[in-house]
């Protein structure tokens, strides 16, 4: 027999938020998710959310332009922060990427909200999606983020998570890659009291390539889960993925990256690698790299290493005057401008490399 599980005053607050129905009945039996929930063993929302205020706030959110549409979901989506983000968050806005657009979508919290937009790249369309998410101390962003893009499409997506110390912060993006369409998505994070970029792909193979990279730096008290999980369900299809990241003391960095392939998916390439870097004792870094593949022609392979500073290195930077502090940057910025340099975007580039510098001068 499972014990009841109790709820905190914000859990109570939330599901007074929602109508009757299904999903107030499954947030009131099981709660938010939290440590003894196998996809969030190490990301605990239930314990850091019971802390917070349960008073609503609102999502803000800055666009570059209108949206083309405001409707509602056809389909409801499956796992329950999307949900929560569809039920409590209004209408969602869809946008409809334009050829050469570059459209940004700038995202602040100012108290417990929640939001949910699409975004629609028609068939040919080559576009940029470029992606703040900011919270203010005690906010709690819950964003669900929808992503189609068509066949023979191009989608560079950028996403920016600012560093938030009193703040949690739950964006789960669902992607879906039509036949001989690309997603480049490249993500610079520096984490939260609870951070969470949650992303969901539909890899219909055929031709179509996905790109996912991205760099995190975390301070002492700074939290930041990246999960992936990419189902590759059509053959000919490629996945890359490369994530690379730095904890200071006191820092907790996670990273869960699952690649499914289908028995239909023969002939994918599906590549998967990440990196930690711990810059002092007492950080901590929590990774899960995993394959599961029904197929039995494919080149598939996934690795996960973690370290220090190379202490040779750093010596040798310090013999050619250079203080200790700017040496250790210097090499950590080196490790961690890979996955960065993959953007294939100069000015976007160029911006995210600068901000990495910049974070790293502090930690």
């Amino acid at each position: 027999m499972t014990a009841p599980v109790r709820l905190s005053a914000f859990e109570d607050a939330l599901a007074a938020a929602l109508p009757a129905g299904s999903l107030r009945a499954e947030l009131t039996s099981n709660g938010l998710p939290h440590r003894r929930v196998e996809a969030w063993k190490w990301t605990d929302l239930k314990t850091v959310l019971s802390r917070f205020p349960t008073e609503a706030g609102e999502i803000l959110l800055n666009a570059s332009r209108d949206p083309d549409a405001v409707a509602k979901l056809e389909r409801e989506p499956s796992m329950i922060m999307p949900r929560l983000a569809a039920a409590l968050g209004g209408d969602c806005a869809v946008f409809e990427a334009r050829d050469g657009e570059t459209l940004t979508l700038d995202f602040t919290a100012t108290g417990a909200g929640h939001r949910i937009v699409a975004i629609v790249v028609p068939a040919g369309v080559e576009a940029v999606l470029h992606e703040t998410y900011t919270a203010i101390e005690g906010a709690f962003a819950n964003i669900a983020v929808n992503i189609t893009v068509a066949e023979g499409a191009k989608l560079t997506r950028v996403i920016e998570q600012n560093e938030a110390p009193g703040a949690a912060l739950v964006v789960t993006s669902g992607l879906s890659l039509a036949p001989n369409a690309e997603i480049g998505q490249t993500t610079l994070g520096f984490g939260a009291k609870l951070a969470r970029l949650e992303t969901h792909v539909l890899h219909s193979g055929e031709g179509a390539a996905l790109s996912m990279n991205g760099a995190y730096v975390l301070d002492e008290g700074l939290h930041l889960d990246q999960t992936s999980l990419v189902r590759h369900a059509g053959p000919h299809g490629q996945t890359e993925e490369l994530f690379k990241g730095a904890v200071a003391k006191g820092g907790r960095g996670v990273f869960q990256g699952k690649i499914h392939v289908d028995r239909a998916a023969q002939k994918t390439d599906a590549q998967m690698q990440h990196r930690g870097l711990l810059l002092d004792d007492g950080a901590e870094i929590d990774a899960k790299p995993e394959l599961e593949i029904y197929a039995d022609d494919v080149v598939c392979a996934h690795g996960n290493a973690l370290g220090a500073i190379d202490e040779d290195a750093l010596f040798y930077m310090r013999q050619r005057g250079l203080d200790e502090v700017t040496a250790r940057a210097m090499l950590t910025r080196s490790f961690l401008a890979e996955p960065i340099e993959k953007l294939n975007h100069d000015g976007l580039r160029d911006a995210l490399l600068d901000r990495l510098s910049d974070r790293l001068e502090s930690v």
